[in-house]
C-alpha cells in the first residue's frame, strides 16, 4: 500500500484528521477488524545511529512490526519485543532499532494489525496495513560539515508547528532538536501521539531523525508518566549525548520551573534525584573521546541555566540556578561553548561575562508571531547560529570558532 493510502485510509477510518486519538472506537469482538489501524506517520527518533527507534501511533489495541533495510542491502524485520514479549499497545508502538552504522542509509517502514484477544487460546489479528518506504541518512560523527533544527515552546500552536514543520522540511537538516514543552500539560494518554509524535497530523520526524528533551509542561498531569512510551530519549532521566559532524550535543533535563518543596506538587516531583542522576552521568560523558575531540560543544537544556534576571526570591525560576550549580564546573571542564534554551517564550542571547562563564541562546514562544526557528550550520571553520522569526526575521546570528 502506498504511503499516501496508508495515511488517509487510516485518517478516514478512525474519524480523524488533525483531532485527538480520543475520537477512536476501541476494537470490537466482532469477526472483521476495521483496517483504520494506525494513523499519521511515524517518528523516527534517537537521533545517534547507535540508538534510534521507529514510533507509529495506532487507534486501537495492536501490534506490528516494523523492517529495515541498510545501505540498500536485505530488508531486517524489527519486533517490539520485550522479555520474550511482543507488543501490544493502545495508543503508540515502539520499534527499537539494532545499532547502524555512522552515515549510513537506512530504509524502513512500518506494519500494524487490531488485535483482540476473545480468550487465552483465540487471538485474532486483524488485516496488516503496512506504511510506505521512509529514507534517512544517520548522523556520521565523522563528516566535516552538519547541519540541524531546533524548535522550542511550541505548546501545541497548530499554525506555529505547521510554519516550522514546513521551514523545517525545507531545510533537509541532519536532524531536528525539539527543545521541550511540546505540550501544554499531560492529561490523557490517548491525546499523546498527537502531542509528541504526528503533532496536528504533522510527519514531523519520518526522513530525518529527531533529538527529544522534556520540557516543564511535559511533566505535568498524571499522563505525564508515559511520556517516555511516545518519545525516545535513550539515557536515562531524558539525558542523552551524541554527535554529528563536528558538533557534539549534550541533552539534558531541567525538570520543573519550582523547587520539588512548592505545595503546588504536593510531594509528587522528586528532580533533586534526577538532578545528581544526570550529574554523574555528565562528569562521565564529557571524558568520552568522541566528546573530547568535537571542535564544538553544545548543551541543550529546556530552561535556560542563565537569564537577564536572576532572582533567587522568586516563585518559579526564569532560569534554573538549582542545575546551573549542579553542573557549570562539569561543563567548564568540558569546553562547553554555548547552552541552548527555551521556556521564556521570549529570545535573547546573553554573551560571555565574568559571571556568566558560558554564553546562553534563549529561543521564542509558540505563537506565531514569538516563535523561532534556530538553524546550526557547523563545517572546520566555523559553527553558525541563526534564530529567525516565522516571516524570516533574523532575531540572532552568532558565529563560534572551534576550539
Amino acid at each position: 500500500m502506498k504511503r499516501r493510502n496508508f495515511l488517509t485510509r487510516s485518517l478516514l477510518a478512525g474519524g480523524l484528521a488533525t483531532q485527538s486519538l480520543g475520537l477512536a472506537a476501541p476494537a470490537s469482538d466482532s469477526a472483521s477488524i476495521s483496517p483504520g489501524t494506525a494513523f499519521g506517520e511515524p517518528l523516527i527518533a534517537g537521533p545517534d545511529p547507535a540508538n534510534l527507534a521507529i514510533l507509529q501511533p495506532v487507534l486501537r489495541p495492536a501490534s506490528g512490526y516494523g523492517e529495515i533495510s541498510v545501505n540498500d542491502g536485505a530488508w531486517q524485520k524489527i519486533l517490539p519485543e520485550h522479555k520474550g514479549m511482543v507488543a501490544f499497545e493502545t495508543h503508540v508502538l515502539k520499534f527499537l532499532l539494532p545499532p547502524l552504522p555512522a552515515g549510513a542509509k537506512l530504509r524502513y517502514k512500518v506494519t500494524v494489525f487490531a488485535v483482540t484477544y476473545q480468550s487465552a487460546y483465540k487471538i485474532q489479528r486483524g488485516p496488516l496495513v503496512t506504511s510506505g518506504e521512509y529514507v534517512v541518512t544517520c548522523l556520521d560523527p565523522a563528516k566535516k560539515t552538519t547541519q540541524f533544527v531546533m524548535w522550542n515552546d511550541t505548546h501545541e500552536n497548530a499554525k506555529t508547528l505547521a510554519a516550522l514543520h514546513e521551514k523545517t522540511r525545507n531545510i533537509k537538516p541532519d536532524f531536528l532538536l525539539w527543545n521541550g514543552d511540546q505540550t501544554n500539560d499531560v492529561y490523557a494518554a490517548e491525546k499523546m501521539a498527537n502531542q509528541y509524535i504526528c503533532p496536528d497530523g504533522l510527519p514531523i520526524a519520518a526522513t530525518y531523525p529527531l533529538a527529544y528533551l522534556r520540557g516543564n509542561h511535559d511533566v505535568r498531569g498524571p499522563a505525564a508518566r508515559l511520556v517516555e512510551k511516545f518519545t525516545h530519549s535513550p539515557g536515562n532521566d531524558f539525558t542523552h549525548a551524541f554527535r554529528s559532524g563536528p558538533v557534539a550535543c549534550l541533552t539534558m533535563d531541567t525538570g520543573e520551573d519550582k523547587p520539588d518543596s512548592h505545595p503546588v506538587f504536593q510531594g509528587m516531583v522528586h528532580f533533586e534525584a534526577m538532578r545528581a542522576r544526570q550529574t554523574k552521568w555528565l562528569a562521565s560523558v564529557i571524558e568520552e573521546p568522541w566528546f573530547r575531540s568535537a571542535p564544538y560543544k553544545l548543551l541543550f537544556c529546556h530552561i535556560p541555566l542563565w537569564w537577564t534576571q536572576d532572582d533567587p526570591n522568586r516563585e518559579y525560576y526564569n532560569c534554573h540556578k538549582p542545575c546551573r550549580d549542579a553542573w557549570l564546573d562539569l561543563l567548564l571542564k568540558a569546553g562547553v561553548q554555548l547552552v541552548v534554551s527555551g521556556h521564556i517564550h521570549q529570545t535573547a542571547h546573553l554573551p560571555v561575562t565574568p559571571e556568566r562563564p558560558i554564553a546562553q541562546l534563549v529561543g521564542g514562544g509558540p505563537q506565531p508571531e514569538r516563535a523561532t526557528l534556530t538553524h546550526f550550520v557547523a563545517d572546520e571553520k566555523n559553527l553558525t547560529i541563526t534564530m529567525s522569526t516565522l516571516d524570516d526575521k533574523v532575531v540572532h546570528r552568532l558565529t563560534i570558532d572551534p576550539a
